[in-house]
């Protein structure tokens, strides 16, 4: 019997996503207004590489796999909440950019979600599915 090739974090599609978004986070804060560039563009960068910190952690992680998925649906909430008071504002230059980081935004919510759904589905009993 073979032995499995090792799946690394760093070629999951919700990690290459959050990776995406870390990118297109860092090249739109910098056009922020001075007033709020290091403060909410600060904390959007913050934001994202939490995303990706508790995205490894979940994957390498199998008994607190769960609890860091949930920590990574708050900051993701908390994230995309910025994103869209920056849109509303238009601190982001550009429609074609703040759509592709809303569409990547839906892809990640709807990655961690089906993962997390999947693993709390797994974990329960028999008798209470």
């Amino acid at each position: 019997m073979a032995d499995k090739p090792i799946k690394l974090v760093s070629t999951t599609q919700l990690y290459l996503d959050c990776r995406a978004l870390l990118n297109e986070i860092l090249d739109v804060t910098p056009n922020f207004p001075r007033d709020y560039k290091f403060t909410i563009g600060a904390e959007m960068q913050r934001l994202s590489v939490s995303l990706i910190e508790l995205d490894a952690a979940a994957y390498m992680d199998k008994a607190g796999r769960v609890q860091n998925l949930m920590s990574f649906k708050a900051k993701f909430e908390t994230l995309k909440t910025l994103i869209r008071v920056a849109g509303e504002r238009r601190w982001i230059k550009g429609i074609g950019r703040h759509a592709h980081i809303i569409e990547l935004m839906d892809a990640i919510g709807k990655q961690s979600t089906a993962w997390k759904n999947s693993l709390t589905k797994a974990s329960k009993p028999e008798s209470e599915s």
